[in-house]
């Protein structure tokens, strides 16, 4: 029984043995990966996949923070910062979140939420990028929804920078409809991001003035799609909805006009849209208030010169 219990003894020592060398060269690994991850982080990148795997430091919240930083390394060296899907950025933020889930200390945690910050905010740039420059709204939107995801972990209270990102939607896209109203598309993208920021800010000037003025161009292209000859039940209805949309162009604008009395571009705004809608008392206050900033008018045509009362195609954008 003694030469038993002698013989588990040995077996148990070795065994510890064996453990402890196990995890001696797993960190080892790791203090290697964390010296040359700045200098050689493709080598890094093996040692420390090797030792997230390992029994022994699988469920070492520091051996998955050093590999955040490594494949943070190799994602600026290959330059996939302004990509919108990057595996890369891919295992820097499940690395980070893995590390968090197994309560790191204070300042580990400090490091991982600033990356993973950093990374949010990539994002944010990207949802721009690829709205101002490639105009490309669906990746433009991925970016941002994957922003406003990861920064709410690092900070729950965070400014979802909402009403900036919708402004600049609704102005984008609603340039495009204003040029070419056929392009529904662009008007519907336009319009939900406007009346998201309105829905958050109901004055919000920007936005209310650029819905205003979709609504009253989407009428004055009503005006110019009728044929010569047009039948008077197809003159109707689109009178009808000439008067539709003047009238939510001018609720709009009306709410600018309150907080900004004195803009010109807002005055001009309302001065066309009640020509449009043949409200003499409003269009001749507002004609006013023009001739009261010296405001110079087109000369109309001679043969333009009864129809000062209808629709204009645009509102002067030449002061």
């Amino acid at each position: 029984m003694c030469k038993l219990r002698h013989i588990f003894k040995n077996l148990l020592i070795s065994f510890m043995m064996l453990i402890v060398a196990g995890l001696s060269a797993q960190e080892d690994k790791l203090n290697l990966a964390q010296q040359i991850y700045k200098t050689n982080p493709e080598e890094a990148a093996v040692l420390i996949d090797s030792v997230i795997i390992h029994p022994l430091t699988k469920s070492d919240y520091v051996s998955w923070t050093v590999r955040a930083y490594v494949y943070y390394e190799l994602f600026k060296k290959n330059d996939q910062r302004n990509k919108l899907n990057s595996p890369l950025r891919d295992t820097i933020i499940s690395s980070i979140q893995i590390s968090n889930s197994l309560g790191p200390d204070s300042t580990f945690l400090l490091n991982n939420n600033r990356v993973l910050k950093n990374l949010a905010l990539g994002y944010y740039k990207i949802s721009k990028y690829l709205l101002e420059d490639s105009l490309n709204y669906e990746g433009s939107f991925k970016a941002y929804m994957r922003y406003r995801e990861f920064f709410s972990k690092v900070e729950p209270n965070y400014d979802t920078k909402e009403v900036e990102y919708n402004l600049a939607v609704g102005s984008v896209f609603s340039n495009i409809f204003n040029q070419d109203n056929n392009n529904t598309k662009a008007g519907e993208i336009a319009k939900v991001a406007l009346l998201k920021v309105i829905e958050l800010q109901p004055t919000n000037s920007s936005a209310n003035l650029n819905l205003g003025l979709m609504y009253y161009n989407q009428a004055a292209n009503l005006s110019k799609s009728l044929e010569f000859g047009a039948d008077f039940s197809t003159i109707d209805i689109v009178q009808e909805n000439m008067v539709k949309l003047a009238k939510q162009s001018a609720g709009f604008v009306e709410t600018v006009y309150k907080n900004e009395p004195e803009n010109i571009k807002v005055i001009e705004a309302l001065y066309y849209i009640y020509r449009m809608l043949n409200d003499m008392q409003k269009f001749e206050e507002f004609k006013g208030k023009l001739k009261e900033r010296n405001f110079k008018f087109e000369d109309p045509k001679p043969e333009e010169s009864k129809k000062e009362n209808e629709s204009p195609d645009s509102p002067n954008k030449d002061k």
